[in-house]
């Protein structure tokens, strides 16, 4: 009972590890089939698969040998980002397909079969391009960091001839081209600002002539001139004061001669050869007044020297009327002088009374002067008179200048005041010109300094001095393929093989209702058997399967010799694998 409860137990765990055993010695026909199978597809497929050759050649991104603290490149892209812009120009269709067509990379019957696209996606796919980085310091900041090199470009085919050629085409393309583009770069860069700085040139002539017209049509208020304008409107003002006062002193002493002149004869007295004298006028009237005194003291009225004497006397008043009348006028006139030197010493020039106190002076000189070129007089030729006539004359003359001369000053100091007060608004105008000429000279420096970084750069470009790409592997002619990995693919298919041999086994063995064991039984009738009898083989059993063994035994040598020559012929020849073999152990 206990016997039975194990293998009842038994059965019901699973299946150990020597059950599996029996399994696979059951089933190894099945399971020697199909790994058979699978291993003979394995490696039909791994030699019928057609070689992939690649031809590679490295690109070295050499760095400008002008250091770049003394001349800039214009051209700022990152080594990476210029590969692929150079790839994204050269692989294109049109280029593709020059390519395929002069290296006939595809048959007639290929190309009518295929699209333009088709092949040239084809093409991309067969070209890879891989970046060489290496840990480099950077020597601004002085940390280490990754930067690429140099880049490798490679392309796949199936004939090694036509793949080096088409490598060694597409690497010289990728070199034209980056010599190409940075040419052309460089050379528009300095073509943009070539221009850019004339057009800043022409519009700086503009604002020269602008300001030069401006500065001409304001001259004399000037934000630079208004100190020497205060200065000016100053000592005119000065000027102006000393002139006034001047003014004044003369027309004191013009008063004072014309009394002085008012009193003494114009005519000096006449001596003739006999010893007699002639006086003049005023004189004889003033002698015939006194003998006529004497005389009427002594004589009686109808005396006729007392007759004489007082027809004398009436022709003289007759003829010095208009004297009189010219001394009064005189006298009016320097009342009113007077009255005006006071008034100025009290009230300003725009006064109303003084005013017309100046207004009266004006006509009374006026009628003056009216009167005596009228007066038909002896001239005058008492020196004392001329003297004082003449001395007269020179002050009338002084005021008349001092006036001009106030006159013009003051018209000065209304112009340069006027100057002042327009400074302010052409102050801002101007400015605002100079203003507009400042940045856009300031700009024209910066971008004339650019052209000049720019010209440089052309010229190191063009004499190949910058970052260039340049050839250190070129393509050579592949000898091995670098697809299929017929060795990676058996040792695959190998272990293919035993999987599927084994899984094909153990559906077998839960499809088959067969009973092979102890656990069987007892899982179907629950009782465990008395007795357990081992198969038995005979003698004709046991050599039938001893011819099996050694079949197998040739099978397996037979197909390691197969093995050994596709190894031999498809993958690398076994003196080279022996030797390879030999120098990695030392031997």
């Amino acid at each position: 009972m206990n016997t039975q409860a194990a293998m009842l137990d038994l059965g019901e765990e699973g299946k150990s590890l020597r059950d599996y055993f029996n399994i696979l010695r059951r089933r190894k026909r099945v399971a020697a089939i199909c790994a058979a199978v699978v291993m003979a597809v394995v490696v039909l497929v791994t030699f019928l698969w057609p070689p992939t050759y690649r031809s590679e050649s490295v690109i070295l991104i050499e760095q400008q040998d002008i250091p770049s603290d003394l001349v800039a490149t214009t051209i700022t892209s990152y080594a990476q980002q210029r590969i692929e812009e150079i790839k994204q120009r050269i692989m294109t269709i049109g280029n593709i397909m020059e390519i395929v067509e002069e290296f006939e990379l595809y048959d007639e019957r290929e190309l009518e079969r295929k699209t333009r696209t088709e092949i040239a996606e084809e093409f991309r796919d067969a070209v890879s391009i891989q970046p060489i980085s290496a840990e480099v310091v950077d020597p601004r900041s002085g940390r280490p960091s990754m930067a690429v090199i140099a880049f490798s470009l490679a392309f796949d085919g199936d004939v090694p001839t036509k793949v080096q050629k088409v490598t060694n085409e597409i690497t010289t393309l990728y070199l034209d081209e980056n010599l190409k583009e940075r040419t052309e770069q460089t050379r528009s860069t300095s073509e943009f600002l070539t221009t850019e700085a004339a057009t800043l040139s022409t519009q700086l002539e503009e604002l020269d002539a602008d300001i030069a017209a401006f500065k001409e049509k304001n001259n004399d208020a000037l934000p630079e001139l208004n100190q020497f304008n205060m200065t000016v409107v100053d000592r005119t003002e000065l000027q102006l004061n000393e002139l006034t006062f001047q003014i004044k002193e003369l027309e004191k002493r013009k008063i004072q001669l014309e009394g002085d002149l008012t009193q003494i004869s114009p005519t000096a007295p006449v001596i003739l050869s006999s010893g007699e004298t002639v006086l003049g006028d005023v004189d004889r009237l003033k002698a015939l007044q006194s003998r006529l005194r004497r005389s009427e003291a002594a004589y009686s009225d109808d005396h006729p020297d007392i007759q004489r004497l007082r027809r004398e006397i009436r022709a003289i008043l007759d003829s010095s009327g208009q004297i009189q009348q010219n001394e009064e006028i005189a006298t009016q006139l320097n009342l009113q002088r007077d009255r005006l030197l006071d008034l100025e010493g009290r009230w300003t020039a725009d006064h109303p009374e003084i005013i017309n106190v100046k207004r009266i002076i004006e006509g009374l000189e006026a009628e003056l002067v009216s009167a005596v070129e009228s007066q038909e007089e002896v001239k005058p030729d008492n020196p004392a008179y001329l003297v004082l006539k003449t001395r007269l004359d020179a002050t009338n003359e002084d005021i008349r200048a001092s006036k001009s001369k106030i006159e013009e000053l003051r018209s000065k100091v209304e112009r340069y005041e006027n100057n002042l007060s327009r400074s302010p608004q052409v102050e801002k105008d101007y400015q605002r010109l100079l203003r507009d000429y400042q940045n856009t000279f300031a700009k024209y420096q910066e971008i004339r300094a650019k052209q000049m970084s720019a010209e440089l750069a052309q010229n190191l470009e063009s004499e190949r001095k910058g970052e260039r790409f340049t050839l250190i592997q070129p393509p050579e002619l592949p000898v091995d393929p670098v697809s299929p990995n017929r060795v990676a693919l058996i040792f695959l298919g190998f272990f293919l093989a035993i999987a599927s041999g084994f899984g094909l086994t153990m559906i077998y063995e839960a499809l088959d209702d067969g009973i092979y064991g102890t656990a069987d039984i007892v899982e179907i009738t629950g009782e465990s058997p008395l007795v357990l009898v081992t198969y038995m083989e005979t003698a004709e059993e046991a050599e039938v399967h001893n011819k099996k063994r050694i079949y197998i035994v040739l099978g397996l040598v037979l197909l390691g010799f197969l093995a050994m020559a596709l190894f031999h012929f498809f993958v690398k020849p076994l003196d080279v694998t022996w030797y390879i073999l030999l120098r990695k152990l030392g031997v």
